[in-house]
């Protein structure tokens, strides 16, 4: 029949060519639709004239930030300048009291005298404990004797040392006596206490002239933590001693300062950075006369442009000089920004919309009528009829379809003859698979109900001294994991745990009925309070159950497990676990007790020995099966692993149970993302309720997730 049909189209060729070959040039033309080229054509229009708007825009926005990023600059600079300032005049203050004490002047002034000294050495102690550097050091003029006592060393009230003047490492003593200047600030590094200061330096002097210095020392790296703690990106400061020599550098986030030990007279330059060295030594210049305002100029800077900050500290003959990126710190608010574009798209979108309602009417829509028409009779549906009443090309091409179709409907009827009776035989094969299918679902629903009818569900909730909550998600309607509890009373205490029995499915699920059993069986044998001999047991059980059974020895049957006994005192616990963990945290810290490295039943037996640990306050404790550390998942597909789950815990670790388990379960499914479950997975997460810590019986809930039957999810 469909030889005969197509040699009947073969005979009309010559009337049906022409409509043919119209239909084929027009699908070959159609590259891109009507539709799109009436939406190319604004929209390309648009961008042309968009171009010149936000060229002009750029530039305008760029001349804004500059000058936000002069501002920025100089508030910047004398934030960090003020900050930096206020610890050395209080450390100054405090020293120039110390020099001007009576008992110091009197006792530099007769140091034989042993009344005074022990008066002056009483003072000092409370001098040196309000320094910022824990010290203080007092040297005598006439005999060049050093004194100096820190936190770190036994006080004395002997000379550490005596200064001469031919020691290149006593000349900032002899430099500044010879200067006359009552007070300096010096940053030096000292070989004798390995550490670099900010020397605060104050002369004393008597009626007969000078007597001494006293004095003490800022952490030179503390000081300048505390000045440059918030570096923004964006942002490159550079503090400078005198000749310009860069002391620090703060950039990025970090902080760098100069070692002095390896240094002499400070650090480097800081020409290596400038492009143009000589407009930098300006800005210094005029920074020193203007007395400390703030020099600013934009400048190239490591071969891009900076808008570069100058203030000078007169107390220190310090410069801090900042650097900044008006592109890369955050200094304007672009949020304006999104009105403007919003309009634009609005006026495209406005355009766009008149054009297409316009070519729609007039070409588009009565071109989707006849392609309508002829999707309809390529589907079967014989009885549409296409509007043949038009004079035009459209009206010839409907009237050659309509006669095709006429001839395709006779051979269509036959073949569908042919098609229902096939369709009748499989309909009886599919309603016997059907049949097979919904025995086998009842039967792993019943499963499934036994299984959950083994959980400890309402146990745990009637445990007054437990707040829990228990995610349990197999992978299947069944699965290999459960959690066990056992209540031995208020007098003596609880038991509970999680085994991870392997495969999942049905053989997982028969395996957790033996590990039910045999958990039980070995608590009556052993008893709760010891974890271990309980996972002993289990294991010797297990394998006497399955040695015992001749067609077993190609079964794996190792399960991995973690017991926690919890005694009625809430003083400890006492945990031991088969390759499971137990991870307990206060969201500061993470303690992991590891479980024996072997499982259950696995080739060879194990050791499994008991841990304690005390049970404090506010500690949330987590055992947890290996499919929530396997499941799949991120970017690359690879394992949500343990390093990510400690950090859960600690970031949830403030939360009660319940909402730790809801937490959890938020952070899987946003890693997991689209994969599939790996394996089944089963947490248990609890806080035992210390002495008066322990609530009613209602706050004690749990959250039994079922991953596999989301309408009905368990709670307990």
């Amino acid at each position: 029949m469909m030889r005969r049909s197509a040699y009947s189209y073969s005979e009309s060729d010559a009337r049906l060519s022409p409509s043919v070959d119209f239909c084929q040039g027009g699908t070959m033309s159609r590259h891109l639709g009507l539709g799109v080229k009436s939406l190319l054509i604004p929209l390309l229009s648009f961008l042309v004239a968009l171009v010149p708007v936000l060229w002009i825009g750029s530039h305008a926005l760029q001349d804004v930030e500059r000058h936000f990023g002069q501002r920025f600059a100089e508030q910047y600079s004398q934030l960090h300048t003020q900050r930096m300032l206020t610890p050395l005049s209080t450390e100054l203050a405090l020293a120039r009291r110390f020099g001007d004490l009576t008992v110091t002047r009197e006792w530099l002034s007769d140091i034989d005298d042993e009344e005074l000294k022990a008066r002056f050495f009483a003072e000092s102690e409370g001098f040196r404990q309000q320094f910022d550097g824990d010290d203080y050091f007092v040297v005598h003029h006439d005999s060049r004797q050093f004194y100096f006592n820190d936190g770190t060393m036994s006080p004395s009230r002997d000379p550490r040392n005596q200064l001469s003047r031919g020691d290149s490492e006593d000349g900032w003593y002899f430099r500044m006596m010879d200067s006359g200047a009552p007070t300096r600030v010096q940053v030096a590094y000292s070989p004798t206490l390995d550490t670099t200061r900010v020397w605060i330096n104050v002369r004393v002097d008597g009626e007969d002239g000078p007597l001494g210095m006293v004095g003490g020392g800022l952490n030179f790296n503390r000081l300048l933590a505390s000045s440059f703690d918030d570096q923004p990106l964006g942002v490159a400061s550079y503090l400078l001693g005198r000749e310009g020599r860069v002391l620090a550098v703060a950039e990025d986030g970090e902080l760098q300062a100069t070692d002095l030990s390896q240094v002499d007279e400070g650090g480097g330059v800081l020409d290596a950075a400038v492009d143009d060295p000589e407009a930098l030594a300006e800005m210094l210049a005029s920074a020193r006369e203007s007395g400390g305002e703030v020099e600013t100029r934009t400048l190239p800077w490591s071969g891009e442009e900076r808008v570069v900050a100058v203030s000078y500290m007169p107390e220190l003959d310090w410069w801090l000089v900042s650097a900044v990126d008006p592109y890369a710190a955050t200094l304007l608010e672009k949020r304006w920004l999104w009105p403007l574009m919003f309009a634009l798209v609005a006026s495209l979108g406005v355009v766009l919309l008149v054009v297409v309602i316009a070519l729609r009417r007039l070409i588009v829509n009565p071109m989707r009528r006849l392609s309508q028409s002829a999707q309809a009779l390529a589907q079967g549906r014989y009885d549409t009829r296409l509007d043949s009443d038009r004079g035009d090309e459209i009206g010839d091409l409907s009237r050659d379809f309509q006669r095709m179709a006429d001839q395709v409907q006779a051979h269509t009827e036959e073949l569908e003859e042919r098609i229902r009776q096939r369709t009748a035989d499989l309909t009886q094969a599919n309603r016997q698979m059907s049949e097979a299918k919904r025995q086998i679902d009842d039967s792993l629903d019943c499963a499934r109900v036994l299984q959950q009818a083994i959980l400890p569900s309402r146990d745990m909730q009637r445990c007054a001294g437990l707040r829990h909550g228990v995610l349990w998600s197999p992978k299947d309607t069944v699965g290999g994991d459960i959690f066990v509890f056992r209540d031995f009373g208020h007098d003596r205490g609880y038991l509970l745990g999680v085994i991870d029995c392997a495969g999942h499915g049905v053989p997982g699920a028969l395996m957790t009925m033996l590990a039910r059993a045999a958990f039980d069986n070995s608590v009556n044998q052993v008893g709760p309070e010891n974890p271990a001999g309980i996972l002993e047991e289990m294991d010797r059980r297990i394998r006497r159950t399955l040695e015992a059974d001749s067609d077993a020895h190609g079964v794996t049957p190792h399960m991995d497990a973690g017991l926690v006994w919890v005694g009625a005192d809430k003083q400890q616990l006492t945990f031991s676990g088969a390759k499971l963990d137990l991870y307990a945290t206060d969201g500061q810290r993470l303690e992991v007790l590891a479980g024996g490295r072997r499982a259950l039943a696995f080739k060879r037996p194990g050791e499994f020995t008991n841990q304690t640990l005390a049970l404090v306050p506010g500690w949330s404790c987590t055992l947890c099966s290996d499919g929530f550390l396997d499941q799949a998942g991120g970017e690359h597909g690879f394992g949500f692993g343990k390093r990510r789950f400690q950090a859960m815990l600690l970031e949830h670790a403030g939360l009660d149970p319940k909402a730790q388990v809801a937490a959890f379960l938020d952070s899987l499914e946003r890693f997991q993302g689209k994969a599939h479950q790996r394996d089944d997975i089963t947490l248990l997460c609890f806080q035992p309720a210390i002495e008066d810590e322990q609530d009613d019986t209602a706050s004690a809930t749990s959250n039994i997730h079922h991953g596999h039957d989301e309408e009905i999810p368990w709670t307990s």
